[in-house]
């Protein structure tokens, strides 16, 4: 072809056997439409042969995929800080994230397997918005896996990445404990999550350490509702011996704890202290501001992925089963004030 023809998308489809549709395709860099691997190193390998000058294939790295499966997602869920740090870190390490949202159905699941097997996906994150035992899925899959806020007892060889919210609710206790407050309540929330069990058992050893027996009287179950939090606080506060402090197993629980407080007329921490578990926004936003124990999402998305590649590379991992700490972020609602 003469120097001086521009070479263009037919001219490339041509020489590669494929439709022009396909080529605009790759050399936009969309994946929009499924497309064989090969077919899109093929479409890239001729345009560069033929001098095809277009900016896509200046900068268009060919990325290997990891396929991301989240069960349970809701768009404002606090786990969305978790899904964008293993976007940023995915692409730092020029790999391309495929999100995928995946219910309980078989044949859900059974069109996911499908796809990635087939899809070329170097590695599988599988991630639960709420932190708890998954059910066995995925098994076929002939790639490197990693569960995210989750894990699977049947698959033990599996790697899993945790919250350390027993650690979390011992802080959040200790912090307590350590302001002076002795008579110290929970409210948890339900039992079929491994979560509320966690920060029961966190708190429990806390007072254990500090030679506390816990009173089960103080140890209150939600259902994680507002409404639910509200009649409960009202019941810890209607007790001969009201608690002196309240530990929330979640920041929106907290909030219903404020409510039934400031409704008895008395005051936050003047009269009762609280403190709360997940510092979303709105910790910061009530008044007095709300202490909270920090979900670290982020941390674990970035962990969630550092360890696929680990895999990947074939490098050893230290544990199988990965915690990770929440900061514990103190601020008014916990302080005892000066007498």
């Amino acid at each position: 072809m003469s120097e001086k023809t521009k070479v263009t998308m037919s001219h490339i489809a041509a020489k590669a056997g494929v439709s022009q549709s396909t080529v605009s395709l790759v050399l936009n860099g969309s994946y929009s439409i499924k497309l064989a691997d090969d077919t899109r190193e093929k479409v890239l390998r001729i345009a560069q042969e033929m001098g095809y000058v277009h900016k896509a294939v200046e900068r268009l790295v060919v990325r290997d995929k990891i396929a991301l499966i989240i069960n349970g997602l809701i768009n404002h869920d606090p786990f969305i800080e978790a899904i964008s740090a293993v976007q940023q870190a995915a692409w730092q390490h020029n790999k391309l994230l495929a999100i995928f949202d995946q219910e309980n159905e078989p044949e859900h699941c059974a069109a996911l397997e499908e796809e990635i097997s087939g899809g070329g996906y170097q590695g599988v994150i599988y991630a639960s918005c709420m932190t708890s035992q998954l059910t066995p899925m995925f098994q076929n899959l002939s790639i490197p896996m990693v569960m995210l806020n989750g894990y699977c007892p049947e698959l033990p060889e599996v790697p899993c990445i945790l919250p350390a919210d027993k650690i979390g609710a011992y802080k959040a206790t200790s912090h307590l404990l350590q302001q002076g407050y002795q008579r110290i309540a929970i409210l948890a929330g339900e039992l079929w999550m491994d979560a509320a069990n966690d920060r029961i058992s966190g708190y429990r050893q806390a007072l254990i350490n500090h030679d506390i027996c816990p009173d089960e009287c103080y140890i209150q179950v939600t259902n994680w509702s507002l409404k639910e939090a509200y009649k409960k606080t009202l019941e810890l506060l209607a007790l001969p011996s009201r608690p002196e402090a309240i530990f929330c197993s979640s920041d929106y629980i907290a909030l219903g704890c404020y409510q039934a407080i400031l409704s008895q007329g008395l005051h936050i921490p003047d009269d009762i202290a609280v403190i709360g578990y997940d510092n979303q926004s709105i910790s910061s936003e009530l008044s007095p501001e709300l202490s909270s124990v920090d979900l670290p999402y982020g941390e674990m998305g970035e962990m969630a992925l550092h360890t696929l590649l680990k895999i990947t590379q074939r490098q050893p991992l230290l544990s199988l089963k990965m915690k990770v700490e929440g900061e514990l972020v103190i601020r008014q609602s916990s302080i005892r004030p000066a007498k």
